[in-house]
């Protein structure tokens, strides 16, 4: 829409001109968390409040939210720190030990006897295997018990509607979910408990596209000297996927770099399993 503003980018930062940086959320998810009603500081349940989620995409936050309230489960919003994953990807590991033993100090209070929840998945990745492997001494220690209490949002949700802690019932929806795997996601092993998630949608049949990684991969898709590679990589299946939805399907995935590559090349959106689930959930 600013096609001055985009070139600036890519001749200052090397940011491809044909790509639409995401756009900062008026309000963050700390500021409308604080509106929300009955909320309980000590509850079992923290929701790590990610960059991604605070700045841009508060409402899939506030979906999580509705689900944990709809099942009578009390969720307290942790503080608003990173998980080092932007730095460790580009190689800055003495930034990213520093910021480690930051996010691990602020989140070891929370971990206590409480469950962790982590909406993107190439957060809890960094948050359980490369801040404990990263860090050294004393925040070593806080990084192993902050990863052992975090858990991706579709896995801890399934575990707690499969074993009976929650209970929540949800109205027919969209009649087939394409669910696309983060890549970090399917490193860990957690696409299945996604799968499962969305299969609790009346009439729904989900489909696992399998398409292998989006092409995005963080902010390499977002350079000008990778820009032809990361759209052929999205080409292969996940794009021709999205283009050929009909208007009873959707594509949901939970890495936000994998939902804004399938905006950006092929216009549709994409929702993260907690927005699609918030919509369909009953009271």
């Amino acid at each position: 829409k600013q096609p001055w503003l985009r070139a600036l980018n890519e001749h200052l930062l090397g940011l491809d001109r044909r790509r639409a940086l995401p756009r900062w959320a008026t309000r963050t998810l700390a500021t409308r968390w604080r509106e929300r009603p009955q909320r309980s500081d000590r509850s079992a349940v923290v929701l790590f409040n990610d960059t991604f989620t605070n700045y841009y995409h508060p409402e899939i936050g506030l979906a999580a939210a509705t689900l944990c309230d709809r099942a009578g489960t009390g969720i307290t919003l942790g503080p608003n720190v990173c998980c080092g994953r932007p730095l460790i990807s580009q190689g800055l590991l003495a930034e990213a030990r520093r910021r480690g033993t930051d996010t691990v100090t602020r989140l070891h209070s929370f971990a206590a006897g409480r469950r962790i929840i982590v909406l993107e998945p190439s957060c809890l990745s960094a948050l359980r295997d490369d801040l404990p492997a990263l860090l050294r001494g004393r925040a070593q220690e806080q990084a192993r018990e902050v990863a052992d209490a975090c858990q991706l949002f579709e896995q801890w949700l399934e575990t707690e509607l499969t074993n009976g802690s929650m209970t929540l019932r949800f109205r027919p929806g969209p009649r087939r979910l394409l669910l696309h795997g983060h890549c970090h996601q399917k490193s860990l092993g957690l696409v299945p408990p996604a799968r499962a998630l969305l299969s609790r949608v009346p009439d729904a049949e989900v489909v696992d596209l399998d398409a292998g990684c989006c092409g995005m991969a963080g902010s390499f898709g977002y350079a000008t000297d990778h820009f032809e590679v990361s759209q052929r990589i999205g080409e292969r299946r996940l794009l021709p996927a999205a283009r050929a939805l009909g208007p009873d399907e959707r594509l949901v995935a939970a890495g936000v770099s994998c939902r804004h590559q399938v905006h950006d090349l092929a216009g549709v959106s994409v929702q993260h399993p907690a927005e699609l689930l918030a919509t369909l959930v009953e009271e």
